[in-house]
């Protein structure tokens, strides 16, 4: 009976973390993935990784004397891992809403189902595209995968707290960082190519002052722009795709270092 009973805590540890990791990653966190599905895939998880992994004494221990602790350490090693996912999918909503103004999207909002939110028209565009590159790639598969390969390897934070939260600030620091250059990586051919567009129309309304250049310049930006997109799709797939790689050999990095 107290078999039973530490196996069971044992396994809402396991669940606990997958299912905070569902609640914050993209595709999982959405509304088309309700949480009754979330909790049902956790549910499932948990129970086929149970009867496979053979933790220490020691974590027996710990479950009997710091159950509670140990909760809140799954929950947050399961949020820490969705939201460095969810950040990265935010450089790709971010790259469309640097040259969002400059096509003349600026103003127009669309509802993205995934994030929950009113963005831009191209920032969900591009959303939408790294959507495609996670569920083509199998990446929604290797991100349980890598929660289960933390579970294994940390099924407890062994670490002091101080040295854990360096190491866990310092990666989100990173990250963020990161943030930033992949979506100027991303945007930054159609960009330029908008910015070459823009001092073509400025030159030509000097020349020829008598065309109405804004209302011109306008669906030429949008055509454009769309030809630029369009044109260099195979470079955005195939970046996004060793972006998604990065991620996943960070988490591994961070799994084996123990931070998480």
């Amino acid at each position: 009976m107290e078999y039973f009973f530490l196996r069971f805590q044992e396994f809402s540890l396991y669940f606990s973390r997958l299912l905070a990791m569902m609640s914050v990653a993209p595709l999982f966190s959405g509304q088309s993935f309700s949480f009754f599905y979330r909790v049902a895939l956790s549910f499932l998880v948990s129970s086929m990784i149970l009867p496979v992994l053979t933790p220490s004494p020691e974590f027996y221990d710990k479950i009997q004397n710091q159950y509670f602790i140990l909760i809140a350490q799954q929950i947050f090693i399961g949020l820490l891992i969705g939201f460095s996912l969810q950040v990265l999918f935010g450089a790709f909503q971010m790259a469309g809403e640097f040259f969002s103004v400059q096509m003349g999207f600026g103003i127009s909002e669309v509802f993205d189902p995934l994030s929950q939110i009113s963005l831009p028209l191209m920032g969900t565009i591009k959303n939408m595209m790294a959507v495609y590159v996670f569920l083509i790639s199998g990446s929604h598969l290797l991100l349980i995968k890598a929660v289960v390969y933390s579970i294994e390897k940390t099924p407890y934070i062994q670490k002091e707290i101080s040295a854990h939260a360096d190491g866990v600030i310092e990666y989100l620091i990173l990250l963020t960082s990161a943030m930033f250059l992949i979506a100027l990586k991303i945007a930054l051919p159609v960009m330029g190519t908008l910015f070459m567009v823009s001092l073509t129309l400025g030159l030509l309304s000097k020349t020829a002052p008598q065309m109405n250049i804004l209302m011109l310049g306008f669906p030429i930006k949008i055509l454009i722009g769309f030809i630029v997109i369009a044109g260099i799709a195979p470079v955005f797939i195939h970046l996004m795709q060793d972006q998604l790689d990065i991620f996943f050999n960070q988490i591994d990095t961070l799994i084996e270092t123990g931070i998480i």
